[in-house]
């Protein structure tokens, strides 16, 4: 039986043609809230960087920043922000010109550079990033950042930090997180919180950042629209977001 249900964003509870959820998405919304399952956000965003319309669905939790802040309506129950060893590495990357990159804090984003790149990457999430000296990510903790590199560039992160690692769900860019975060841990913290277990609980995704949530529970499910190796490690494969994908695996799963 299922009790608590996890939702990404991007490409998933949000279309990248419209930046909305699906009339069929808030259904199932809608359905579940009726039959008592828990629905979580888990995403990737900070919360300032999530719509105002999107807190009032009704949300029974938040993991943000791919696992590294979540919150529910009695406050804060996990917070895990990189390494200052860590960061401070990485802003030396960037003044050096390996890449750009997008930093998040508890309260602010910014990027270093609004490059051809940057600004299309931020217009795929329907964001719009803005510009500060990158030595701000020493004024307060960082959760995650962006780094706009190519799959095959990597390593230039991966081979320079020590208490972190890398996830990605587009090419555009790669996230950079602790070494003991990620939406796995962000999901086993909440479940915790619900007093859920692991095989009550279901997870929609799309994206390779996703793959270590699906390793948190019990059933999985993948976007059409998902990347292959996402799909690969789903429990269920359904029609993309766009084509009432959450609708379609609910039914699937006897949801509805």
């Amino acid at each position: 039986m299922i009790k608590a249900a996890f939702f990404d964003i991007d490409g998933t509870l949000l279309s990248f043609k419209t930046h909305r959820i699906p009339a069929s998405a808030q259904q199932v919304l809608d359905s579940f809230h009726e039959q008592g399952i828990a629905c979580v956000i888990a995403t990737g965003r900070p919360t300032y960087q999530m719509p105002d319309w999107l807190f009032d669905l009704g949300w029974d939790a938040y993991i943000t920043l791919s696992g590294q802040h979540c919150f529910d309506a009695e406050g804060v129950y996990r917070s895990c922000p990189i390494d200052p060893d860590d960061v401070a590495v990485i802003v030396d990357q960037v003044a050096e010109g390996c890449y750009d990159s997008l930093c998040m804090q508890g309260e602010n984003s910014f990027v270093n550079c609004l490059s051809e790149r940057v600004v299309t990457a931020g217009s795929n999430a329907g964001i719009v990033y803005h510009k500060e000296p990158f030595e701000h990510a020493f004024d307060a903790p960082v959760y995650q950042f962006c780094a706009f590199v190519d799959p095959a560039d990597e390593h230039i992160v991966t081979d320079a930090v020590s208490h972190s690692l890398t996830t990605r769900w587009c090419d555009l860019f790669c996230d950079i997180i602790p070494a003991n975060g990620g939406k796995d841990l962000g999901v086993a913290a909440t479940l915790e919180r619900l007093g859920v277990d692991a095989s009550e609980a279901i997870a929609f995704g799309d994206g390779e950042n996703d793959l270590s949530m699906f390793s948190a529970v019990g059933t999985s499910v993948a976007m059409g629209n998902a990347q292959e190796t996402v799909k690969a490690a789903a429990t269920y494969v359904t029609t993309a977001v766009d084509d009432d994908g959450i609708y379609n695996a609910a039914k699937h799963f006897g949801l509805m």
